[in-house]
């Protein structure tokens, strides 16, 4: 058995320079958050502190009225959109009650669940409008232990979809 050849340039555990970064250190580079387009504004979702819970209520007034907030919307006022497809229905499912939608209706199903979303001029106004949506929850109980989740009992977070515990 003969010997491979040597490889004329060898790649593998030795440093490699990067053709990018002479732009990026000399702050010379161009980021997706540098790019302004005429008309543009910045969306900034308000997410739920909780794991399972009923959202009684969602008071977006004071984030309408910020100065720059181009507008504001909860999942109430987008139900006139299509809920987002799923590739896989929770087993047992025969329709599509477990479909997620864009914002959370009625019910959040897992910390960081989007309630509600702030359009603004720029991004801090945005920001800044966000922290004054006031949402009303209900914490409901949840499941952190896989082997507890599947017990008789446990709190589901699908009605329609038996044995999804939360």
């Amino acid at each position: 058995m003969t010997a491979a050849p040597e490889m004329k340039e060898r790649i593998v555990g030795r440093s490699i320079k990067r053709r990018e970064d002479p732009k990026l250190i000399t702050g010379q580079g161009q980021y997706i958050d540098d790019i302004k387009l005429p008309g543009m504004v910045h969306a900034v979702l308000v997410r739920s502190p909780y794991a399972h819970a009923t959202i009684k209520s969602i008071n977006t007034e004071a984030a309408k009225a910020h100065p720059g907030v181009v507008a504001v919307f909860t999942g109430d006022d987008m139900m006139d959109i299509n809920p987002m497809p799923a590739a896989w229905q929770a087993g047992g499912v025969k329709n599509n009650a477990v479909t997620p939608r864009a914002l959370a209706v009625g019910k959040i199903c897992q910390v960081g669940d989007p309630v509600a979303i702030v359009f603004a001029e720029d991004r801090y106004i945005a920001r800044d409008a966000a922290a004054l949506v006031e949402v009303d929850y209900e914490p409901l109980d949840a499941v952190v232990d896989a082997k507890k989740a599947v017990e008789p009992g446990a709190p589901q977070l699908h009605e329609a979809a038996p044995n999804t515990s939360c």
